[in-house]
């Protein structure tokens, strides 16, 4: 793991037995000095596969997203209650939602990292999650457009 400021890099093994889970959880102590700091919304420094690769993060103050739909609004095909998955009626990348929004304290992957140091995300619900994420080929994660989470392929 490397850190610089407010960026981190780690390797993820998303093809492990845990789907990385326990590679995520190592961020935890990051994502709790960045919300401190102010810096808000959690996005990737770079792309990266869903399978062994390394993940670089960076958080930055982040305070409003122009378009806020509300859950049902985003026409996108669902997936189960809290994932929905291209073909959008949006955009030309393929995307992925998760049904977690953003706030001014926490955003972009960051909401996903908080809800599974809460437990709300399960290591099970985290491995429906890498599933569906394994049918992208390169992913960013920069959210700073739709305050929902969501993935979209980096073409």
């Amino acid at each position: 793991m490397t850190r610089r400021l407010n960026r981190i890099s780690i390797p993820i093994d998303f093809d492990s037995t845990d789907s990385g889970y326990s590679s995520l959880q190592s961020l935890f102590p990051f994502l709790l000095k960045q919300i401190q700091k102010g810096n808000n919304l959690i996005q990737t420094c770079q792309p990266f596969t869903p399978h062994k690769t390394t993940l670089c993060l960076q958080a930055k103050r982040f305070s409003s997203w122009p378009v806020r739909p509300t859950w049902n609004e985003i026409k996108c095909k669902s997936h189960s209650d809290w994932l929905k998955i291209s073909p959008c009626d949006i955009g030309k990348n393929k995307k992925m939602f998760i049904r977690y929004k953003s706030n001014s304290y926490v955003g972009g992957f960051g909401i996903y990292l908080l809800m599974m140091m809460a437990g709300e995300i399960t290591l099970e619900k985290h491995k429906e999650f890498v599933k569906l994420l394994q049918t992208f080929s390169n992913i960013i994660i920069h959210n700073e457009e739709v305050d929902w989470f969501h993935l979209k392929e980096y073409v």
